[in-house]
């Protein structure tokens, strides 16, 4: 049950200041992406409604999301349900796994219902309402299925390894489990493409044996031959288009999605192509798994440094007083998400360098500027993306430079005579 402590003034203006800050900041970004939005109307006369309307669509949904993954492992943990739910789960056994286990599916469950409107509306009303889905409405509830499964069998099976690691090196276990989620990345972008991705669509040879000659032999001068090409029946689920390059070792491959083959010309699905070879040639993959981890052992040293100072403020008021009781997930979740809000510029510009590194890649490699440039319009203009976002937006979440960044850059483009 809920301890019957106080909180720290501190632990209290922490939690204030916090939710003070996020309300000002979705304030900002929804100033400056309708501002942006004027912007782009004069700019660009031609940018149908539909596209604005979307925008301001998904902006809100944003926010919505935003706000929900702070205040759910909030409420969970300030008002002692936490507790209870670890109370309930060693009512019914005493095995320290399986009381993680259960708590874990019980959190699961909670967070599932309250986000699950959202997420329908989300992901298929608004992608319905603005013609970039096929999914029937059971083929939506069976991905939802398979994602919350999946998810769930994860959470279960690993969850045990932090919680244990905090018990067994409560001083270093953010070292440990920093350097742990090495081998567990190379471990799942190996088996990922041949056992996850399969779960959820259907992955099959490319039926275009002149495109896939090509690509081939884009793979063959890029140095990576091997890798094997696929396509995937995306078009179950949307209009929109995308490929991509996954997978290590024997598991390498290009994957395209059957929408982007049927709706691109041959030449702009070949530049496509080339941009992810990029990103492997490049070694990418490997540079996010060892940068990712060095990067994941900082933020974990700050969420131990910060969890134990919430703890040792909260005079038990949370219902426990150890960050290796299962109680505490809520509270390491909401850490966590802290983080990662405040760390998100950092990542996206380090995500946005390496898309700049990868479309360098795929200009010097397939030598066709305006393919390059008539493919990302097509790209965008199929998942009615704007030009650019705002200047805070970009900041904090764009993964990718702007639609209209890549578009100028390969247009002015002059060649090199060797690949980057």
């Amino acid at each position: 049950m809920k301890g019957c402590g106080k909180l720290d003034k501190k632990v209290m203006l922490f939690f204030s200041s916090f939710l003070l800050i996020l309300i000002l900041f979705v304030c900002v970004v929804f100033i400056s992406e309708y501002k942006n939005m004027e912007r782009l109307r004069e700019e660009y006369p031609n940018i149908s409604e539909e596209a604005f309307s979307y925008k301001k669509t998904n902006l809100k949904i944003w926010a919505v999301n935003l706000i929900l993954t702070f205040m759910i492992p909030f409420l969970i943990l300030t008002t002692g349900l936490s507790s209870k739910i670890k109370m309930f789960a060693e009512s019914k056994t005493s095995n320290k796994f399986l009381i993680i286990a259960i708590y874990v599916l019980i959190y699961f469950i909670i967070d599932f219902i309250i986000t699950l409107p959202l997420s329908y509306y989300s992901s298929f009303v608004v992608k319905h309402k603005f013609g970039l889905s096929n999914q029937t409405i059971g083929r939506w509830a069976e991905v939802l299925f398979k994602n919350f499964s999946l998810s769930l069998i994860l959470s279960l099976a690993f969850t045990w390894v932090p919680f244990y690691l905090i018990y067994k090196f409560p001083t270093r276990w953010w070292l440990y489990l920093g350097l742990l989620s090495i081998p567990i990345s190379i471990f799942v972008s190996l088996i990922s493409p041949m056992y996850i991705d399969p779960i959820f669509n259907k992955y099959t040879v490319i039926e275009d044996k002149e495109l896939e000659r090509e690509i081939q032999t884009l793979l063959d001068k890029a140095g990576v031959g091997d890798a094997s090409i696929y396509q995937v029946n995306k078009s179950v689920d949307t209009k929109e288009m995308n490929a991509y390059m996954t997978g290590v070792f024997n598991s390498k491959r290009i994957v395209l999605w059957d929408t982007t083959i049927n709706n691109l010309t041959r030449e702009e699905v070949v530049v496509i192509t080339a941009h992810e070879i990029g990103h492997y040639v490049k070694g990418h993959i490997w540079k996010s798994i060892v940068l990712g981890s060095v990067f994941l052992t900082l933020v974990l040293f700050l969420i131990n440094k910060t969890s134990l100072w919430i703890l040792n403020g909260s005079d038990g008021h949370f219902g426990f007083n150890k960050l290796y009781d299962i109680a505490s997930l809520p509270l390491l979740i909401l850490i966590i998400s802290f983080y990662m809000f405040f760390t998100s510029p950092i990542t996206s510009t380090y995500s946005r360098q390496l898309e700049w590194e990868a479309d360098t890649f795929e200009l010097e490699l397939a030598r066709n500027k305006e393919a390059t440039a008539s493919s990302l319009l097509k790209l965008h203009e199929g998942s009615l993306s704007l030009p650019r976002p705002s200047k805070i937006y970009k900041i904090w979440y764009y993964s990718h430079p702007s639609c209209e960044e890549r578009v100028n850059f390969a247009i002015n483009y002059e060649y090199e005579n060797k690949l980057p």
